[in-house]
């Protein structure tokens, strides 16, 4: 029984939040034999937030989903969607692997050593494909069970980066008022 709904959606970036189960298993203090026990994060500049926001904007209309809102922060996405649940884990798979693919392109188009402007303080670990997380493996999936909530969370979603204290992107901006705000 597959009944659509509106759901909050949110990822991170690949090492920018230490969940409970990380701190109960030591992850961090355990990976890479010790030697790496803090977080490494590459935080998104304001024109990967656009790519990122421009590329889900895309895959939405190819995807059976309606995207109610969304905002792209430097280190997490929220996206509201409206959709059947069990197209959320499909949506988020080519969410983020395609929003990953386009901004390691953006990076590797800045020179032999993209990562390496953030002066020094963050030397990417490959996996075992050669390929950089990009994206946390999971994501937060709630779902909308009223319409003071619907409203409470486009409002919150829209209001994300003042939250947060990051500067304004005004293309970022334009992007996200160009959402056909449809609620069903």
């Amino acid at each position: 029984m597959n009944q659509q709904a509106y759901y909050h959606v949110t990822t991170c970036l690949h090492d920018s939040r230490t969940s409970q189960r990380m701190i109960d298993y030591n992850a961090r203090q355990r990976r890479f034999h010790g030697t790496l026990p803090y977080p490494e994060v590459y935080y998104m500049n304001m024109d990967e937030e656009v790519l990122v926001a421009k590329e889900v904007l895309s895959l939405s209309k190819g995807l059976d989903v309606e995207l109610v809102a969304l905002n792209v922060c430097r280190d997490h996405m929220h996206l509201l969607v409206y959709c059947d649940y069990d197209e959320v884990p499909k949506i988020m798979h080519r969410i983020k692997g395609r929003t990953a693919r386009v901004c390691n392109a953006h990076r590797a188009s800045k020179g032999i050593n993209p990562l390496d402007s953030t002066r020094g303080r963050y030397e990417p670990r490959p996996l075992k494909d050669g390929s950089i997380p990009f994206w946390t493996q999971k994501y937060y999936c709630k779902v909308i069970r009223s319409t003071d909530q619907l409203l409470n969370t486009f409002a919150y979603i829209r209001n994300n980066r003042l939250k947060h204290q990051l500067s304004f992107n005004y293309e970022l901006e334009a992007l996200m008022k160009n959402l056909p705000l449809k609620i069903l």
